[in-house]
């Protein structure tokens, strides 16, 4: 019920913002003209970088191969989208890979090399997420920045409060991230979004979010 009400209530907003990041940068559109394309989604369970990242492909046509990688403490979320390329009428192939991971226990993500050489990684609402244990969770992301391989470029979104973006900006300085575009603002999802789609479950929930104050980060690993 918890998986239901997050995505319910906020997946559509953030995937939504997702989506129009990667089609407003020629940095981030550039990935999906390659051969093929990796993500790695940090606190990716609950699905906005993936479903955003999806509707960005299908809607400007793009056939290159996904293999997105998701990273989540909560293991139950790889029943939300361990499946998600079968009712898909896409002209790619879609590899979703579910990965349990506490950013706390380097136990649980040492082990993990594969991702680091993906070409794009996602931090979607994650800093704020962890911001009270930010201590603990510092050594993973500084593992994770460092480990980038040259080229990669990173998309954060999150609340716009300065706690949360100036992290991000802090672990790109000092893991040689440089930052391309930076912008606080408001955000709504797009107008193509039906809330007839929502079937009974809108008569009975209403609207799920539409509007955000966020801040995001577009930036590349030297």
């Amino acid at each position: 019920m918890a998986r239901f009400a997050y995505i319910y209530k906020y997946t559509v907003a953030h995937a939504d913002y997702i989506m129009q990041l990667i089609a407003g940068s020629k940095d981030l559109r550039s990935l999906f003209d390659g051969e093929a394309l990796d993500v790695a989604c940090l606190g990716g369970g609950p699905g906005s970088d993936l479903l955003g990242i999806l509707k960005y492909m299908i809607a400007r046509g793009k056939k290159c191969p996904l293999t997105c990688y998701l990273f989540d403490k909560e293991r139950a979320w790889g029943d939300s989208w361990g499946d998600v390329a079968k009712p898909l009428d896409a002209t790619f192939r879609v590899y979703p890979i579910f990965q349990q991971l506490d950013v706390t226990d380097s136990k649980t993500w040492s082990g993990y090399h594969k991702y680091l050489k993906a070409d794009l990684f996602t931090l979607s609402y994650f800093l704020s997420e962890v911001w009270k244990i930010r201590s603990q969770a510092k050594p993973f992301f500084d593992y994770c920045f460092a480990k980038a391989k040259s080229g990669a470029l990173f998309l954060f979104i999150d609340n716009r409060a300065s706690e949360f973006y100036g992290w991000f900006d802090s672990l790109a300085a000092a893991n040689g991230i440089e930052i391309l575009e930076a912008k606080s603002c408001n955000m709504c999802f797009s107008i193509d979004e039906e809330k007839t789609d929502l079937g009974r479950y809108y008569e009975k929930f209403g609207w799920p979010k539409r509007k955000s104050e966020v801040a995001y980060r577009i930036a590349r690993k030297k």
